[in-house]
Protein backbone atom coordinates (compact mmCIF):
# COMPACT_ATOMS: atom_id res chain seq x y z
CA UNK A 1 0.00 0.00 0.00
CA UNK A 2 1.06 3.52 -0.89
CA UNK A 3 2.63 5.53 2.12
CA UNK A 4 2.02 9.17 1.43
CA UNK A 5 3.53 12.21 4.01
CA UNK A 6 2.39 15.59 3.91
CA UNK A 7 5.13 18.34 2.89
CA UNK A 8 7.83 15.23 2.36
CA UNK A 9 9.48 14.22 -1.45
CA UNK A 10 7.36 11.19 -2.48
CA UNK A 11 8.98 8.41 -2.68
CA UNK A 12 10.21 6.91 -6.16
CA UNK A 13 7.08 4.19 -6.15
CA UNK A 14 4.85 6.70 -5.14
CA UNK A 15 4.91 9.77 -7.76
CA UNK A 16 2.10 10.26 -10.05
CA UNK A 17 2.21 12.27 -13.61
CA UNK A 18 5.42 13.72 -13.87
CA UNK A 19 6.58 11.54 -16.96
CA UNK A 20 7.64 14.10 -19.70
CA UNK A 21 9.81 15.89 -17.03
CA UNK A 22 11.42 12.90 -16.14
CA UNK A 23 11.66 11.29 -19.23
CA UNK A 24 13.01 14.79 -20.90
CA UNK A 25 15.68 15.14 -17.69
CA UNK A 26 16.91 11.24 -17.66
CA UNK A 27 17.88 11.83 -21.05
CA UNK A 28 19.65 14.59 -20.89
CA UNK A 29 21.33 13.44 -18.00
CA UNK A 30 22.54 10.27 -19.57
CA UNK A 31 23.62 11.79 -22.48
CA UNK A 32 27.45 11.35 -23.16
CA UNK A 33 27.59 13.24 -26.43
CA UNK A 34 26.17 16.51 -25.24
CA UNK A 35 26.72 18.11 -21.40
CA UNK A 36 23.90 19.34 -20.08
CA UNK A 37 23.20 21.63 -17.61
CA UNK A 38 19.50 22.14 -16.33
CA UNK A 39 17.61 24.63 -14.06
CA UNK A 40 14.36 22.86 -12.72
CA UNK A 41 12.04 25.83 -11.48
CA UNK A 42 8.87 25.95 -9.94
CA UNK A 43 6.99 27.28 -6.83
CA UNK A 44 7.50 25.70 -3.24
CA UNK A 45 5.24 22.02 -3.10
CA UNK A 46 4.74 21.64 -6.81
CA UNK A 47 6.81 18.38 -6.70
CA UNK A 48 10.24 19.44 -7.77
CA UNK A 49 12.06 17.56 -4.67
CA UNK A 50 9.70 14.54 -5.61
CA UNK A 51 10.74 14.38 -9.03
CA UNK A 52 14.46 14.84 -8.60
CA UNK A 53 14.64 12.29 -5.92
CA UNK A 54 12.98 9.67 -8.55
CA UNK A 55 15.45 11.12 -10.88
CA UNK A 56 18.16 10.22 -8.62
CA UNK A 57 16.66 7.12 -8.21
CA UNK A 58 16.44 6.01 -11.95
CA UNK A 59 20.44 7.83 -12.47
CA UNK A 60 21.49 4.91 -9.26
CA UNK A 61 20.57 2.21 -11.81
CA UNK A 62 22.40 3.18 -14.27
CA UNK A 63 26.35 1.51 -14.09
CA UNK A 64 28.47 4.13 -15.47
CA UNK A 65 26.70 6.99 -13.47
CA UNK A 66 26.32 8.53 -9.87
CA UNK A 67 23.70 11.34 -9.22
CA UNK A 68 24.34 13.23 -6.11
CA UNK A 69 21.50 15.04 -4.58
CA UNK A 70 22.59 18.04 -1.76
CA UNK A 71 19.76 20.31 -0.72
CA UNK A 72 21.72 23.77 -0.29
CA UNK A 73 19.09 25.31 2.16
CA UNK A 74 19.40 22.38 4.24
CA UNK A 75 23.08 21.82 4.58
CA UNK A 76 23.50 25.97 4.67
CA UNK A 77 25.61 26.99 7.62
CA UNK A 78 29.16 28.53 8.27
CA UNK A 79 31.45 27.77 4.83
CA UNK A 80 34.08 24.94 7.00
CA UNK A 81 30.92 23.27 7.79
CA UNK A 82 28.92 23.83 4.68
CA UNK A 83 31.83 22.75 2.23
CA UNK A 84 32.86 19.51 4.44
CA UNK A 85 28.82 18.71 4.19
CA UNK A 86 29.18 18.79 0.06
CA UNK A 87 32.61 17.34 -0.33
CA UNK A 88 31.40 14.05 2.22
CA UNK A 89 28.17 13.71 0.05
CA UNK A 90 30.35 13.74 -2.97
CA UNK A 91 32.91 11.04 -1.31
CA UNK A 92 29.52 9.14 -0.28
CA UNK A 93 28.24 8.59 -3.80
CA UNK A 94 31.28 8.06 -4.91
CA UNK A 95 32.01 5.28 -2.80
CA UNK A 96 28.48 3.80 -3.00
CA UNK A 97 29.46 3.50 -6.57
CA UNK A 98 32.66 1.92 -6.27
CA UNK A 99 31.71 -0.72 -3.69
CA UNK A 100 28.78 -1.47 -5.66
CA UNK A 101 26.48 -1.35 -2.50
CA UNK A 102 23.64 1.31 -1.17
CA UNK A 103 24.90 1.91 2.25
CA UNK A 104 28.86 3.07 2.32
CA UNK A 105 28.54 2.20 5.82
CA UNK A 106 28.63 -1.77 5.47
CA UNK A 107 31.50 -1.39 2.75
CA UNK A 108 34.80 -3.27 4.02
CA UNK A 109 38.01 -2.03 5.59
CA UNK A 110 39.73 -3.54 2.09
CA UNK A 111 37.42 -1.67 -0.29
CA UNK A 112 37.79 1.11 1.64
CA UNK A 113 41.60 1.33 1.94
CA UNK A 114 41.28 0.79 -2.16
CA UNK A 115 38.85 3.31 -2.65
CA UNK A 116 41.07 5.87 -0.58
CA UNK A 117 44.30 5.49 -2.66
CA UNK A 118 41.99 6.33 -5.63
CA UNK A 119 40.79 9.51 -4.11
CA UNK A 120 44.18 10.48 -3.32
CA UNK A 121 45.76 9.41 -6.73
CA UNK A 122 42.67 11.33 -8.51
CA UNK A 123 43.28 14.65 -6.30
CA UNK A 124 47.28 14.17 -7.00
CA UNK A 125 46.80 13.96 -10.48
CA UNK A 126 44.83 17.48 -10.83
CA UNK A 127 46.84 18.82 -8.33
CA UNK A 128 43.94 19.56 -5.61
CA UNK A 129 46.22 20.22 -2.92
CA UNK A 130 43.55 21.74 -0.27
CA UNK A 131 41.31 18.45 -0.25
CA UNK A 132 42.44 15.03 0.74
CA UNK A 133 40.41 12.31 2.46
CA UNK A 134 41.15 9.83 5.86
CA UNK A 135 39.50 6.52 6.95
CA UNK A 136 37.94 7.20 10.27
CA UNK A 137 38.22 4.30 13.08
CA UNK A 138 34.42 3.19 12.00
CA UNK A 139 36.08 2.51 8.86
CA UNK A 140 34.23 5.41 7.13
CA UNK A 141 36.17 7.74 4.51
CA UNK A 142 35.17 11.83 5.60
CA UNK A 143 37.27 14.88 4.06
CA UNK A 144 39.92 16.37 5.25
CA UNK A 145 39.82 19.92 3.80
CA UNK A 146 42.55 22.47 4.99
CA UNK A 147 41.11 25.58 6.37
CA UNK A 148 43.55 27.82 7.25
CA UNK A 149 42.50 28.86 11.12
CA UNK A 150 44.07 32.40 10.32
CA UNK A 151 41.98 33.67 6.94
CA UNK A 152 40.80 30.61 5.15
CA UNK A 153 40.95 30.99 1.49
CA UNK A 154 37.35 29.61 0.84
CA UNK A 155 37.71 30.88 -2.85
CA UNK A 156 40.13 28.13 -3.38
CA UNK A 157 37.96 25.32 -1.26
CA UNK A 158 35.23 26.60 -3.71
CA UNK A 159 36.57 25.48 -6.59
CA UNK A 160 38.64 22.72 -4.96
CA UNK A 161 35.43 20.34 -3.64
CA UNK A 162 33.64 20.98 -7.16
CA UNK A 163 37.03 20.31 -8.86
CA UNK A 164 36.87 17.02 -7.12
CA UNK A 165 34.00 16.13 -9.49
CA UNK A 166 35.76 16.41 -12.19
CA UNK A 167 39.13 14.01 -11.10
CA UNK A 168 37.02 11.58 -9.77
CA UNK A 169 34.77 10.87 -13.24
CA UNK A 170 38.29 10.37 -14.61
CA UNK A 171 39.62 8.40 -12.12
CA UNK A 172 36.59 5.81 -12.63
CA UNK A 173 35.19 6.43 -16.06
CA UNK A 174 31.96 7.77 -14.58
CA UNK A 175 29.44 10.60 -15.05
CA UNK A 176 28.84 13.00 -11.94
CA UNK A 177 24.88 14.61 -12.10
CA UNK A 178 25.03 17.16 -9.24
CA UNK A 179 21.53 18.04 -8.24
CA UNK A 180 21.66 21.24 -6.24
CA UNK A 181 18.58 21.94 -4.06
CA UNK A 182 16.97 25.23 -3.67
CA UNK A 183 20.04 26.61 -5.42
CA UNK A 184 19.33 30.35 -4.98
CA UNK A 185 20.27 30.23 -1.41
CA UNK A 186 24.12 30.26 -2.31
CA UNK A 187 23.66 33.70 -2.00
CA UNK A 188 23.91 33.18 1.98
CA UNK A 189 27.63 32.57 0.95
CA UNK A 190 27.99 35.78 -0.30
CA UNK A 191 28.87 37.37 3.31
CA UNK A 192 32.14 36.05 3.88
CA UNK A 193 35.05 36.70 1.97
CA UNK A 194 36.25 34.78 -0.88
CA UNK A 195 32.84 34.22 -2.15
CA UNK A 196 31.02 37.57 -2.42
CA UNK A 197 31.10 37.05 -6.40
CA UNK A 198 29.49 33.32 -5.83
CA UNK A 199 27.66 32.91 -8.82
CA UNK A 200 30.77 34.04 -11.07
CA UNK A 201 32.59 31.03 -8.95
CA UNK A 202 30.07 28.69 -9.92
CA UNK A 203 30.05 29.84 -13.83
CA UNK A 204 33.93 28.96 -13.98
CA UNK A 205 33.14 25.42 -11.91
CA UNK A 206 30.41 24.85 -15.05
CA UNK A 207 32.83 25.86 -17.98
CA UNK A 208 35.65 23.68 -16.15
CA UNK A 209 33.65 20.71 -14.86
CA UNK A 210 35.10 18.68 -18.15
CA UNK A 211 32.64 15.84 -20.44
CA UNK A 212 31.32 13.66 -17.48
CA UNK A 213 29.77 16.07 -14.89
CA UNK A 214 26.27 17.86 -15.48
CA UNK A 215 24.65 20.31 -12.92
CA UNK A 216 20.60 20.69 -12.27
CA UNK A 217 20.16 23.12 -10.01
CA UNK A 218 16.52 23.76 -8.26
CA UNK A 219 14.72 25.94 -6.39
CA UNK A 220 11.62 27.66 -5.54
CA UNK A 221 12.28 31.06 -5.31
CA UNK A 222 10.93 31.71 -9.15
CA UNK A 223 11.51 34.95 -9.40
CA UNK A 224 15.27 35.10 -7.83
CA UNK A 225 16.40 32.08 -10.00
CA UNK A 226 14.86 33.73 -12.81
CA UNK A 227 16.98 37.27 -12.26
CA UNK A 228 20.00 34.50 -11.92
CA UNK A 229 19.51 33.06 -14.82
CA UNK A 230 17.56 35.11 -17.26
CA UNK A 231 19.29 38.49 -16.47
CA UNK A 232 22.10 39.21 -19.73
CA UNK A 233 24.07 40.39 -15.95
CA UNK A 234 24.16 36.82 -15.11
CA UNK A 235 27.28 35.08 -14.85
CA UNK A 236 25.19 32.28 -15.49
CA UNK A 237 23.22 33.78 -18.26
CA UNK A 238 22.53 31.20 -21.13
CA UNK A 239 24.19 28.31 -19.00
CA UNK A 240 21.35 26.51 -18.36
CA UNK A 241 18.55 24.78 -19.98
CA UNK A 242 15.15 25.67 -17.53
CA UNK A 243 12.42 23.16 -17.39
CA UNK A 244 9.54 24.89 -15.06
CA UNK A 245 7.18 22.53 -13.45
CA UNK A 246 3.83 23.42 -13.53
CA UNK A 247 0.78 22.41 -11.04
CA UNK A 248 -0.91 18.25 -12.37
CA UNK A 249 -3.61 18.70 -14.61
CA UNK A 250 -7.32 17.53 -13.15
CA UNK A 251 -6.93 14.07 -14.14
CA UNK A 252 -3.80 13.44 -12.17
CA UNK A 253 -4.45 15.69 -8.99
CA UNK A 254 -7.86 13.64 -8.64
CA UNK A 255 -5.52 10.69 -9.07
CA UNK A 256 -3.51 11.71 -6.22
CA UNK A 257 -6.24 12.65 -3.94
CA UNK A 258 -7.90 9.14 -4.52
CA UNK A 259 -4.87 7.02 -3.82
CA UNK A 260 -4.12 9.42 -0.37
CA UNK A 261 -7.80 8.83 0.86
CA UNK A 262 -7.71 5.03 -0.47
CA UNK A 263 -4.22 4.83 1.67
CA UNK A 264 -6.34 5.92 4.52
CA UNK A 265 -8.66 3.22 3.36
CA UNK A 266 -11.56 5.57 2.66
CA UNK A 267 -13.40 4.99 -0.07
CA UNK A 268 -14.66 8.25 -2.15
CA UNK A 269 -17.55 9.32 -3.97
CA UNK A 270 -16.51 10.67 -7.43
CA UNK A 271 -17.49 14.12 -7.26
CA UNK A 272 -14.99 14.71 -3.80
CA UNK A 273 -11.68 14.21 -5.76
CA UNK A 274 -13.27 16.75 -8.37
CA UNK A 275 -14.26 18.96 -6.08
CA UNK A 276 -10.92 18.91 -4.21
CA UNK A 277 -9.37 20.30 -7.54
CA UNK A 278 -11.92 22.87 -8.17
CA UNK A 279 -10.86 23.94 -4.28
CA UNK A 280 -6.89 24.07 -4.41
CA UNK A 281 -5.74 23.08 -8.09
CA UNK A 282 -2.77 21.00 -8.86
CA UNK A 283 -0.31 21.22 -5.99
CA UNK A 284 0.36 18.37 -4.36
CA UNK A 285 0.46 19.13 -1.12
CA UNK A 286 -2.53 21.38 -1.30
CA UNK A 287 -4.41 18.47 -2.62
CA UNK A 288 -2.57 15.82 0.07
CA UNK A 289 -3.87 18.42 3.09
CA UNK A 290 -6.78 18.41 2.38
CA UNK A 291 -6.96 14.52 1.87
CA UNK A 292 -5.94 14.24 5.27
CA UNK A 293 -8.15 16.25 6.60
CA UNK A 294 -11.30 15.17 4.97
CA UNK A 295 -13.80 13.16 6.45
CA UNK A 296 -16.60 10.81 4.41
CA UNK A 297 -20.07 12.78 4.68
CA UNK A 298 -18.53 16.01 5.31
CA UNK A 299 -18.63 19.07 3.22
CA UNK A 300 -15.30 19.48 1.07
CA UNK A 301 -15.97 23.16 0.90
CA UNK A 302 -16.29 23.17 4.82
CA UNK A 303 -12.82 21.21 5.28
CA UNK A 304 -11.01 23.31 3.27
CA UNK A 305 -12.45 26.36 5.42
CA UNK A 306 -11.79 24.48 9.09
CA UNK A 307 -8.20 23.87 7.62
CA UNK A 308 -7.13 27.69 6.28
CA UNK A 309 -9.06 29.11 9.26
CA UNK A 310 -8.74 26.85 12.34
CA UNK A 311 -5.56 26.90 14.21
CA UNK A 312 -4.35 23.92 13.97
CA UNK A 313 -5.09 24.03 10.37
CA UNK A 314 -2.65 22.49 7.90
CA UNK A 315 -2.86 25.21 5.29
CA UNK A 316 -3.24 27.75 8.19
CA UNK A 317 -0.26 26.84 9.49
CA UNK A 318 1.52 26.98 6.15
CA UNK A 319 0.19 30.10 4.92
CA UNK A 320 1.06 31.51 8.27
CA UNK A 321 4.73 30.72 7.72
CA UNK A 322 5.20 31.71 3.92
CA UNK A 323 4.47 35.30 5.28
CA UNK A 324 6.24 34.92 8.41
CA UNK A 325 9.10 33.78 6.04
CA UNK A 326 8.74 36.08 3.34
CA UNK A 327 7.39 38.99 5.19
CA UNK A 328 9.80 38.64 8.02
CA UNK A 329 13.30 39.57 6.37
CA UNK A 330 12.13 42.68 4.25
CA UNK A 331 12.12 46.18 4.72
CA UNK A 332 7.77 47.43 5.34
CA UNK A 333 6.64 44.35 6.42
CA UNK A 334 3.72 45.98 7.84
CA UNK A 335 2.60 47.54 4.57
CA UNK A 336 3.23 44.76 2.65
CA UNK A 337 0.67 42.64 4.64
CA UNK A 338 -1.74 45.86 3.88
CA UNK A 339 -1.14 45.50 0.36
CA UNK A 340 -2.00 41.72 0.12
CA UNK A 341 -5.39 41.95 2.13
CA UNK A 342 -6.04 44.93 -0.49
CA UNK A 343 -5.28 42.16 -3.54
CA UNK A 344 -7.01 39.23 -1.63
CA UNK A 345 -10.52 41.08 -1.97
CA UNK A 346 -10.12 42.22 -5.26
CA UNK A 347 -10.91 38.99 -7.80
CA UNK A 348 -9.30 41.18 -10.93
CA UNK A 349 -6.36 42.33 -9.14
CA UNK A 350 -5.23 45.97 -8.89
CA UNK A 351 -3.23 48.63 -10.63
CA UNK A 352 -0.47 50.33 -8.65
CA UNK A 353 -2.88 53.63 -8.75
CA UNK A 354 -5.55 51.66 -7.45
CA UNK A 355 -3.23 49.50 -4.84
CA UNK A 356 -1.85 53.59 -3.66
CA UNK A 357 -5.52 55.02 -3.07
CA UNK A 358 -6.28 51.34 -1.43
CA UNK A 359 -3.92 51.59 1.32
CA UNK A 360 -3.19 55.22 1.19
CA UNK A 361 0.39 55.17 0.30
CA UNK A 362 1.44 57.76 -2.53
CA UNK A 363 2.57 55.86 -5.64
CA UNK A 364 5.94 57.70 -5.42
CA UNK A 365 6.78 54.87 -3.11
CA UNK A 366 5.00 52.10 -3.89
CA UNK A 367 7.31 50.42 -6.65
CA UNK A 368 9.87 49.59 -3.39
CA UNK A 369 7.14 47.65 -1.75
CA UNK A 370 5.87 46.15 -5.22
CA UNK A 371 8.98 44.96 -5.51
CA UNK A 372 9.60 43.36 -2.65
CA UNK A 373 6.23 41.23 -2.96
CA UNK A 374 7.04 40.15 -6.72
CA UNK A 375 11.33 38.95 -5.50
CA UNK A 376 9.30 36.95 -2.84
CA UNK A 377 6.68 35.22 -5.35
CA UNK A 378 3.85 36.42 -3.60
CA UNK A 379 2.09 38.53 -6.12
CA UNK A 380 2.68 38.49 -9.82
CA UNK A 381 1.95 41.06 -12.73
CA UNK A 382 -0.78 40.27 -15.21
CA UNK A 383 -0.30 43.41 -17.81
CA UNK A 384 -0.71 46.24 -15.46
CA UNK A 385 -2.23 44.60 -12.71
CA UNK A 386 -1.15 42.95 -9.73
CA UNK A 387 -2.73 39.48 -8.29
CA UNK A 388 -1.45 37.07 -5.34
CA UNK A 389 -0.21 34.50 -7.42
CA UNK A 390 -0.99 31.40 -4.79
CA UNK A 391 -4.92 31.29 -4.51
CA UNK A 392 -4.45 29.52 -1.40
CA UNK A 393 -2.45 32.37 0.04
CA UNK A 394 -5.42 34.98 -1.27
CA UNK A 395 -8.10 33.10 0.22
CA UNK A 396 -6.75 33.12 3.48
CA UNK A 397 -5.80 37.04 3.46
CA UNK A 398 -9.34 37.57 2.03
CA UNK A 399 -10.95 35.78 5.03
CA UNK A 400 -8.76 37.96 7.00
CA UNK A 401 -9.14 41.09 5.44
CA UNK A 402 -12.94 40.49 5.74
CA UNK A 403 -12.70 39.48 9.52
CA UNK A 404 -11.09 42.97 10.05
CA UNK A 405 -13.44 45.34 8.02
Amino acid sequence: MAKFKIGSPSSPKELIDRKEELADLLTKMKSRSINYNVAVIGYRRIGKTSILVKLQDLLEKEEKIIPIYFDVQKNMTEPKIFFTRLQKTIFDSYIQKLSGTQKAKTVTTKIMGEVLSKLLDAFKSKKITSISAQITAEGAIIPKIDFDEKKPDYTNIFYSVFKTLKALSEEGDVKFVVILDEFQDFTNLTRYEGLKDIFNLFRAVVQERGDNVSFIISGSRVHMLNKILDSGKSPLFTHFEKIIIHEMNKKFSIELFTKYLSAKKINVEEDIPEKAFELVGGNPFYLMALAEAWKPKKDIKETYHDILTSPLGSLKNYVDYILSEDLGNVKGGTILKTILRALAISEEGLSYSEISHAIGVPMTKLSFYMSNLQNSDLIEQVEKRFKIRDNIVRDYLEIEAKELE
